[in-house]
């Protein structure tokens, strides 16, 4: 399509072209990888009639290809792996991506999430997958997996966790022009805790002055914490900026909110928690970060009563505080003993909180205690395809606060409220203003519609709740906890030199199999308990200017 055509259609047109063309694209993917699955068999055939050895037969394919396309080897490896993936692995994954209703962001995603995994499981939870992952993006579906997989076989997720666990590592490459690319792959809650600190760093250890961009910050954040000073210099250049001559916070532990139901925490079931801005983890993990956490709770409908003792389920945790969250809001009545041993409420107090004029509904800001419920029950901003979490977001209004006349503008109540990050903040706000051609309709249980302006409709549901009040308990089955994975060898050891074989191993031999090879040539060796530790880092703040 040339420029002038495309010129000529609406904005509909334009959408509806769009997806036609994604879907295509799609498809010719789908044959890509296909061909190269087919070259990668028809050369290890070949080779294995040769007596070239298993493990090494069809391994120049990727390199066959990367020279044929001029692509990187890796990427041909990559490739390959999943190809067959598809074919072994995941039928109805590839149907789907043959047609064109998934891309492959979405297929790589599902085989990410589905290495290793057990196929009878494969097979019960893939059509279910597929089907949502036609209207979700890559990280949405990965999240969904993970929890979906934690429901049904929360032993293995856990097992599978620390396996991965002892796979990690940090490594740095040379990038071009005097950069390097550092690669780690760090326990969940400690990643999301380094990253958190070098956000809060760029923030507070910087005036509004400085030139750089929020990456930047961080990026400067993080060799500060390598050089010792964990002092983050604001390059404003100003003699008086407010932040020169700032010392150092003292060390504080990690703040890494958990969503986690009570009977979860209590080892009554095992349903998944919420590691907030990463997804789903198995509830032997939220345990462990639950050991010396501040706990804090969270209610399933919203509770007047401040001195509440018992309750269905907790919200957030960290290794320094388990809820940025509380039980009560301004409005609305509490009801959480139908779902627990909770203690009653005085419902006797309710008629002060639904009068519409209400100091706490008529008053912009949300208190403390309603902004950590929003966040709680809500575990991020509520856009689609947007996966910051919610302790980074605002709490904004769906129908807008009327500043010249509260009594008679969008009350500050748990349903008039939802977390929006900064970017999509600005989008809801133009959207009330008809500029940008979006609206943004709140319906009941917090589930929030986002039609865009050429006719697109999307829907998102809360993330945090299906995590403090799951539907369907799963039971206890690691109570008796998980053992670490063994501490084993590698089985080759290049040196300094980089081993290509090895790499090629890495691609097609998944790490549990890797380790069962190594454990079949060591004397095993008693394991040694590993456990998470943190990063101290102190609540971050917002990175953009407010959007009003």
């Amino acid at each position: 399509m040339n420029e002038t055509a495309a010129d000529s259609l609406s904005a509909t047109e334009l959408v509806a072209r769009l997806r036609a063309v994604h879907s295509t694209i799609a498809v010719a993917q789908a044959e890509e990888v296909e061909l190269m699955t087919a070259l990668y068999r028809m050369r290890r055939e070949q080779q294995l009639e040769r007596g070239v050895r298993a493990v090494y037969a069809g391994e120049d394919a990727a390199t066959e290809i990367g020279v044929a396309l001029h692509i990187p080897q890796r990427t041909a490896d990559n490739l390959i792996a999943l190809g067959l993936s598809l074919e072994h692995r995941l039928p109805c994954t590839r149907e789907a991506f043959e047609s064109g209703r998934i891309d492959l962001p979405r297929v790589r995603a599902l085989h990410e999430v589905f290495r290793n995994i057990d196929l009878e499981l494969v097979a019960a939870l893939e059509p279910r997958i597929v089907a949502y992952a036609e209207n979700a993006d890559p990280s949405r579906v990965k999240r969904t997996l993970r929890r979906w997989l934690l429901e049904a076989d929360p032993a293995g997720q856990a097992e599978r966790r620390k396996t991965a666990e002892s796979d990690r590592y940090v490594n740095v490459t040379a990038a071009d022009n005097g950069t390097a690319v550092l690669d780690a792959v760090l326990p969940a809650a400690d990643g999301v805790a380094l990253y958190e600190r070098l956000r809060e760093m760029a923030q507070t250890h910087c005036c509004a002055a400085d030139p750089r961009t929020s990456n930047q910050r961080r990026a400067d954040a993080l060799i500060a914490l390598t050089t010792g000073t964990g002092q983050l210099s604001c390059g404003c250049g100003h003699r008086d900026c407010p932040r020169a001559g700032s010392t150092v916070a003292p060390a504080r532990k990690a703040l890494v909110q958990v969503g986690v139901s009570a009977e979860t925490l209590a080892g009554l079931a095992d349903n998944p928690a919420l590691l907030a801005g990463f997804g789903a983890i198995d509830a032997d993990l939220a345990r462990k970060l639950a050991r010396q956490a501040h706990f804090d709770i969270i209610t399933e409908h919203p509770t007047t009563n401040h001195t509440q003792t018992g309750t269905s389920h907790t919200g957030h945790a960290t290794t320094d505080t388990l809820a940025r969250s509380t039980g009560t809001n301004c409005a609305g009545q509490a009801t959480a003993a139908d779902r627990s041993g909770s203690t009653g409420t005085d419902h006797g107090q309710r008629a002060n909180f639904d009068n519409p004029a209400d100091a706490c509904e008529t008053r912009y800001r949300p208190g403390t205690r309603l902004a950590h419920r929003i966040r709680a029950l809500d575990g991020g901003c509520r856009a689609p395809g947007c996966a910051i979490p919610a302790a980074a977001t605002d709490i904004d209004h769906q129908d807008r606060f009327d500043h010249r006349s509260p009594e008679s503008g969008g009350r500050t109540v748990e349903s008039n409220l939802g977390c929006r990050c900064r970017r999509h903040h600005r989008t809801k706000t133009l959207a009330d203003n008809g500029l940008n051609g979006w609206q943004v309709i709140h319906h009941p249980d917090r589930r929030v519609e986002w039609r865009s302006p050429s006719g697109g409709s999307i829907t998102t549901t809360p993330e945090g709740a299906k995590f403090l009040f799951p539907n369907t308990p799963v039971p206890p089955v690691t109570g008796a906890g998980i053992p670490e994975p063994e501490q084993v060898e590698p089985l080759l050891n290049p040196g300094g030199a980089v081993n290509e074989l090895t790499e090629l191993l890495h691609v097609y031999h998944p790490p549990a199999q890797r380790r069962h090879a190594r454990s079949t040539r060591t004397a095993r060796e008693s394991g040694t308990a590993q456990q998470a530790s943190t990063i101290d880092m102190p609540v971050s703040r917002y990175e953009d200017p407010a959007p009003f």
